[in-house]
């Protein structure tokens, strides 16, 4: 069970950290910049190499018990749930980037495809979206809905 939207936006970010910390190198020979949503880091994404963003967005979170006394006094357990967005940057300046961006949404992919965390947080209806390119990089997002009980 997931004690708070803290600890649930920390264990949904964890999976995809940890997807490219020990993944990704295999791929493109590094460990690319991860940027969080709402974590500043100085300076811009170095524009010749991959980099992942990592946004969620709660889209409800209804109570889903009639009783008062779930595990104490005025105690109710409450569903959020959401997607989380893991959004990949290739280089267009490495010729083979396109390629290489899909394997790294596959790899993000296959960490939140059918899973849960140890706390308790389940994903569901994971996918690959296509992006249209900007100007230095092609894109890729990762989306996968999740879902997670607290009780308040």
């Amino acid at each position: 069970m997931i004690d708070n939207y803290p600890q649930a936006a920390d264990e949904i970010n964890a999976v995809a950290y940890q997807a490219i910390k020990t993944g990704a190198a295999a791929i493109v020979g590094y460990v690319p910049d991860v940027r969080f949503a709402n974590i500043e880091k100085p300076g811009t994404p170095d524009g010749s190499k991959f980099w992942l963003r990592v946004s969620m967005q709660t889209v409800d979170e209804a109570q889903t018990t009639l009783a008062n006394q779930v595990t104490g006094p005025d105690k109710k357990r409450f569903t959020a749930n959401g997607l989380i967005f893991v959004q990949i940057f290739c280089p267009k300046s490495v010729s083979n980037s396109d390629q290489l961006g899909k394997q790294l949404a596959e790899l993000v992919k296959n960490a939140y495809r059918g899973k849960s965390t140890s706390g308790c947080v389940w994903f569901s209806h994971t996918r690959i979206q296509e992006k249209p390119p900007e100007a230095q990089f092609w894109n890729y997002n990762v989306v996968s809905e999740f879902e997670y009980d607290t009780i308040g």
